[in-house]
């Protein structure tokens, strides 16, 4: 079965790129202009560019002074306009699952910090000038470090990401960008249920099923959930799902029947009824849309 989305592997567990770096090699890609989606973290800051980036059909315009935050498996493309008044300008981190449990914040703590996220909740950070240079001091002490062949080289990355990762919580806290607080028992209680959400929305469909993994009841599970999200615990598992089959219509080439199979629904006509009752229109009227939209 062909497909049209590109599967992006890292093959070392931390990578720095300049922004002008990363087009000129997009530029060269015969499958460069493909949105595609990582097995591995993506933090994008950018100081200086024309265009849009677009994760998980959301565009956001690449503003000066913005960071983005892309979780493995999120689909995103950018789109860059060459600009003759102003120079691209921006850094690219690149880091795997093994190397934030080996050398710098472990993956579940990077949850807590609610930079990363499952799904489609990332938004973008917007910081001023002075806060871009700030961040600036972080970035090429990583930039310095990665070019050369220190002694202990993973360990001092890692160090460093995990002081930039802190400088990117303080900036977004104090620009009231978190969520509402919750106690540690609420707190975990969200956190594993939206892995266990990540991990088995093509399998486990009903709350219950979440429920039970936490030794909850569906009732108080939802409760908690629709207090830190505003969505339902059911909604939340919907628009999971609503998501992947999203993106494998327009990123694949499979049918309907096949895309309702590889989602846990063996009944192609229920869950085709059930994705038109979500979004107002079928599979096939939905890729016929985003296609035209983004050729």
């Amino acid at each position: 079965m062909s497909t049209l989305i590109r599967i992006a592997h890292l093959n070392a567990p931390f990578v720095y790129r300049t922004m002008q770096k990363i087009e000129e090699n997009r530029q060269k890609s015969t499958s460069s202009e493909l949105p595609h989606r990582h097995d591995y973290f993506t933090i994008i800051a950018v100081e200086q560019a024309h265009g849009t980036h677009q994760i998980d059909f959301t565009n956001h315009p690449l503003a000066p002074n913005t960071i983005f935050f892309i979780s493995p498996e999120q689909v995103h493309n950018l789109s860059i306009v060459p600009h003759t008044e102003h120079e691209l300008r921006g850094h690219v981190l690149l880091f795997t699952n093994d190397f934030l449990l080996e050398y710098s914040i472990s993956p579940k703590r990077l949850t807590e910090l609610e930079l990363f996220f499952n799904c489609d909740e990332s938004r973008p950070l917007s910081v001023s000038e002075p806060e871009m240079q700030q961040l600036n001091f972080y970035f090429q002490k990583i930039a310095t470090e990665f070019s050369q062949e220190n002694p202990h080289k993973l360990e001092v990355l890692g160090a460093w990401l995990k002081l930039l990762t802190m400088e990117f919580v303080r900036l977004k806290q104090d620009k009231n960008l978190k969520n509402n607080k919750l106690d540690h028992r609420q707190a975990e209680i969200v956190r594993h249920f939206k892995n266990d959400v990540e991990q088995q929305f093509s399998t486990w469909h009903q709350v219950n099923d979440y429920a039970q993994a936490q030794n909850l009841s569906s009732n108080y599970l939802n409760e908690i959930i629709k207090s830190e999200t505003g969505t339902s615990a059911k909604e939340f598992i919907l628009n999971r799902l609503i998501l992947e089959a999203k993106r494998l219509a327009r990123y694949s080439e499979m049918t309907a029947k096949e895309i309702s199979f590889a989602l846990g629904y063996e009944d192609g006509a229920q869950f085709s009824k059930f994705f038109k009752k979500q979004t107002g229109m079928t599979l096939s009227e939905f890729k016929k849309q985003v296609i035209a939209q983004n050729p």
